[in-house]
């Protein structure tokens, strides 16, 4: 088995049988309005791998840091996917839209073989609801993780973007073997510290160290727990662009030098795009034309300041005219929505959200307010002051008319830092966060 390494979650696996699995492609262009590749893609390369004509492609879940119109469009429509046979039609459909159709969902924690039948594929779907191991009433599954037994007998895990735990990985190395090749998360893909309207420049440092040690400690026990050989450190290669360049400089995602200090010598296997790992010797293979390796802090942020100048598309929205879009109305019927949804999913949360929608120019466009737990809906003036739990979304009235017609993700576009978030008290609720994606007008 070949492992050649892309970007953020893309691999190209090319398989004893000469097959080649390409995953969660994202390696040109932005996604999610402002998130770039880091360390950028050479072009050469993103020639090479969308001539590979892979024979099959793997997507883990519908963010499109993992499912990428713009880079999809470079293969073959006809290439079978393989996606996890999720509760909800939501990824099924989306890789439909992205045009292709021969779609192969398979159950979880089944082996199954795949491609012209000599290797197998295991799924997961989500472990936990976070990575401290919190639990969601959130009933819908979002990330998959893919484990492969090649012919020759290399096993691969692939856990992507999963909130999975060392227990979680001791189930897997004992139930379907230790892999000799892993690719584990090390980052947390969402809006915290960057975009705490609350945090001050050391809050958000302070925030972002204290995330990192979590983070590292939990990568250094899964390490441990799944007993691979080799593990490459994937997810979380990216910077923010646009407006939210200068947030770089909090971005929570460990440096290789941090990772490399928490395992065995010899195991971390840190690629850079273009980089190869080979299972029969364990060995890299260096792309020559990769850049920024050993990079820091502070050239991760640098880069990111190159790409400020760049627009997110919902920046191109023209928003309909008040006659012809009421605010007030669209929001009532987003909120009847979301408490329906909620309804049906038994998800019970006592916190106020509020939407606080910004003009272009900064100026307040709306102060919309409506509770999780009833159905209050209200234009409001200010935020209340109140003892029940709050949190308060404000963003450009652009984004959040994407938002709303379901034109842009919740859950996708809180990993962007376009929000600024503001809560009381400052804790995290998960529930809401990953619930608040039905809060639309197509609910």
């Amino acid at each position: 088995m070949q492992v050649r390494y892309v970007a953020n979650a893309c691999f190209l696996i090319t398989l004893s049988t000469g097959e080649r699995l390409l995953t969660d492609p994202w390696f040109d262009g932005p996604c999610q309005q402002t998130w770039w590749n880091f360390p950028p893609v050479p072009d050469a390369l993103k020639a090479e791998i969308w001539a590979s004509r892979p024979d099959l492609i793997y997507i883990s879940h519908l963010h499109h840091d993992h499912l990428h119109p713009r880079t999809l469009a470079g293969f073959d429509p006809a290439t079978p996917v393989i996606v996890g046979k999720l509760n909800t039609p939501n990824l099924r459909n989306a890789v439909r839209a992205a045009g292709f159709s021969n779609i192969t969902e398979i159950p979880f924690e089944t082996r199954t073989p795949i491609g012209r039948g000599s290797c197998e594929a295991v799924l997961f779907r989500d472990f936990h609801g976070n990575t401290r191991g919190d639990e969601t009433q959130v009933d819908y599954d979002l990330d998959t993780s893919l484990y492969l037994y090649d012919a020759d007998g290399t096993r691969l895990f692939n856990a992507v973007d999963n909130t999975i735990l060392p227990a979680d990985a001791a189930r897997i190395a004992a139930e379907y073997g230790a892999p000799h090749i892993a690719m584990l998360p090390y980052a947390s893909a969402s809006l915290y510290p960057m975009g705490m309207g609350d945090y001050d420049d050391a809050a958000k440092l302070a925030a972002m160290a204290a995330l990192r040690q979590r983070t590292r400690g939990n990568f250094r026990d899964n390490v441990k727990a799944l007993g691979a050989k080799r593990v490459i450190p994937a997810g979380g290669e990216y910077v923010l662009g646009g407006q939210a360049a200068g947030l770089s400089r909090f971005l929570p995602q460990p440096l290789a030098v941090e990772l490399a200090g928490e395992v065995e010598p010899g195991v971390l296997a840190k690629l850079y795009p273009g980089d190869g790992l080979d299972s029969a010797t364990l060995s890299v293979a260096e792309d020559t034309r990769a850049t920024h390796r050993g990079f820091d802090d502070a050239e991760r942020a640098a880069y990111a300041l190159t790409l400020a100048e760049r627009t997110a598309s919902f920046a191109q929205t023209v928003l309909p005219s008040d006659l012809a879009f009421d605010w007030v109305r669209a929001l009532k019927r987003c909120a009847a929505n979301y408490a329906a949804r909620r309804a049906k999913m038994g998800l019970d949360l006592a916190a106020d959200i509020y939407l606080d929608a910004r003009r272009p120019d900064g100026a307040r466009a709306l102060l919309f307010k409506f509770a999780t737990d009833h159905d209050e809906a209200a234009v409001v003036t200010e935020v209340a002051a109140s003892d029940r739990a709050r949190l308060v979304y404000e963003m450009d009235e652009r984004l959040l008319f994407n938002l709303i017609t379901a034109l842009l993700s919740w859950n996708a576009m809180e990993a962007s830092a376009l929000i600024t978030l503001r809560r009381s008290p400052d804790v995290y609720m998960h529930d809401v966060h990953r619930g608040i994606v039905h809060f639309t007008l197509l609910s």
